[in-house]
């Protein structure tokens, strides 16, 4: 085991303002389960505070956001992002053919994993063909995956099932694993159990150690080297906003991710502390059934939408951290219709409920209990439709359970109360998985209408970026139409940073909040 810098307890207490923090050297991380990793010092090291469980850093889970944080950091992918653009990353070059039924690709040929062995076509599709025998999570966003041919290390194509121009800016979730280190340890479950805590990559950092948090190394070998990065990055849980307040203030941590809108704002006066407010594509909604009970009325859904109070949620439970929506995706995409947002008029919602037969209903909201500000925004549209003499029935329910809920239409949620985000900046994927008749799993609406799945298979099949943007306007035009949620507002989540730790805290349109790939030490 490498030997341990003293000083590094000393230094820890240095960025102590209310008290000693009583953080073990096993929660910081620092130098543990390494046998050739670096022994870093305090000023080397940054400890993010985040809530929500990790519980697998399997990449077949880089939907779940907060695994995906740490994955970002461990892996590579074929393709990535630049703001909006797509760029390579460890393919050099990729084309798709002219029937969209398949991509060309040139990978690099100096990319390491962290065992040391050199990434090949190989392992490129291992990964993808174990995400498809496992059908689930990430699995989703490369639906029409059928098989790698490879040509040699560098050169392979992937043949899909259908045309699809969402396939490749999708690989931008897709991790490479490491196929002979996984297949090693791949037992009866494909290497689920053994990358729940094992990893298999080549990204900028290794991981280290989970014994009280999550702690990576940087890895000297990467291909990519870039200055400034930090030598170890810490992650510890932290589930009460507050607690990363005070953490934060106290020297504990130096980066606290999705502070609530209050926290944030008293930490705005402390000079050691700067809050950035991170718009990451974030939107709040709440999601109708529109196949199964009253929700599948187009005109009951059309009322419930003028009931919620927008600008009184916005202000006072967000802090004003946001813009009242206009549509069903997020502003920061792109292809979006000039839609009016949509404002509460409750009498104009009493009478349309008289005119669907629907006035006296009972109706029922789920959402996430985990989440404080989830529950305030229950409450208030509760008050909402008590004001038109409508009960609300408000059914906490825990995301895993919500997402079975949605392989069965008869068992989706009346109403949804969600943050939606895309998983990369397409509004493609957002369209497709969220509202075609045949995306079961990820149709949060049970949400079916030929003319939208029409307008999306146009779009998948077409290189035209401008006809396929016009297609995808259309579409969102017609969910507006039909009312198939309350988009209630785009958000920005506040997080914060010590200054004299990080340069900067910048969001991501791939990772929840921020990249630590990105993180840079601030030059002293």
């Amino acid at each position: 085991m490498p030997k341990i810098d003293k000083s590094t307890v000393a230094r820890v207490g240095q960025r102590t303002r209310l008290g000693v923090v009583c953080i073990s050297l096993m929660s910081l991380g620092i130098g543990l389960n390494s046998g050739d990793a670096m022994a870093s010092s305090r000023e080397e090291t940054i400890i993010v505070g985040a809530g929500g469980a990790v519980n697998t850093l399997d990449p077949l889970r880089s939907d779940y956001a907060q695994t995906n944080i740490i994955l970002s950091a461990i892996y590579d992918t074929l393709v990535t992002f630049h703001g909006k653009a797509m760029a390579p990353n460890l393919a050099t070059e990729y084309a798709y053919a002219p029937d969209a039924r398949s991509i060309s690709f040139t990978l690099r040929g100096d990319v390491k994993f962290h065992d040391g062995r050199t990434l090949t076509a190989k392992d490129v599709a291992y990964t993808l063909d174990r995400l498809k025998r496992l059908g689930t999570g990430a699995a989703s966003l490369i639906d029409g995956y059928e098989s790698t041919t490879i040509t040699d290390d560098t050169h392979f194509t992937v043949n899909l099932t259908k045309p699809s121009a969402v396939f490749l800016p999708a690989l931008s979730k897709i991790y490479i694993l490491n196929a002979d280190l996984v297949e090693q340890n791949k037992a009866s479950d494909d290497g689920q159990a053994w990358l729940q805590s094992h990893e298999a990559g080549s990204g900028p950092y290794t991981l280290e150690d989970q014994s009280q948090g999550v702690a990576i190394n940087l890895f000297p070998q990467y291909w990519l080297p870039e200055q400034g990065r930090p030598k170890t990055i810490v992650f510890r849980r932290i589930d009460e906003s507050a607690t990363r307040r005070d953490e934060l203030l106290a020297g504990g941590i130096d980066v606290a991710l999705s502070l609530s809108d209050r926290d944030a704002l008293s930490l705005n006066t402390d000079p050691n502390v700067k809050v950035v407010p991170m718009n990451t594509g974030i939107q709040t909604e709440i999601v109708f059934n529109t196949s199964v009970g009253p929700t599948a009325d187009p005109k009951v859904r059309k009322a419930l939408r003028l009931v919620y109070d927008y600008a009184g949620g916005l202000r006072g439970i967000r802090g004003k951290n946001g813009a009242i929506a206009n549509g069903p995706l997020p502003a920061s995409l792109d292809c979006r219709p000039n839609l009016p947002p949509v404002k509460q008029d409750l009498e104009a919602a009493k009478a349309i409920l008289a005119d669907a037969g629907a006035t006296g209903t009972k109706f029922q909201m789920s959402f996430q209990p985990a989440f404080e500000i989830q529950k305030q925004e229950a409450t208030l549209f509760q008050s909402n439709l008590q004001e038109i003499g409508i009960d609300l029935e408000l059914v906490p329910i825990a995301f895993p359970n919500y997402l079975a809920s949605l392989r069965d239409k008869k068992t989706i949620p009346q109403m949804m109360l969600l943050e939606d985000f895309p998983q990369f900046p397409d509004p493609g994927i957002m369209l497709v998985k969220g509202y075609k008749t045949d995306a079961i799993g990820t149709n949060r609406a049970g949400y079916s209408n030929p003319e939208v799945d029409k307008l999306l298979d146009q779009a998948m099949a077409t290189g035209d970026s401008e006809k396929r943007c016009d297609l995808y306007s259309k579409v969102q035009t017609i969910l507006d139409g039909d009312s198939v949620m309350i988009d209630m507002y785009g958000v920005y989540k506040p997080s914060a940073y010590r200054l004299g730790t990080l340069e900067d805290l910048k969001g991501s349109l791939l990772v929840s909040q921020t990249a630590p790939a990105d993180f840079r030490l601030a030059k002293p």
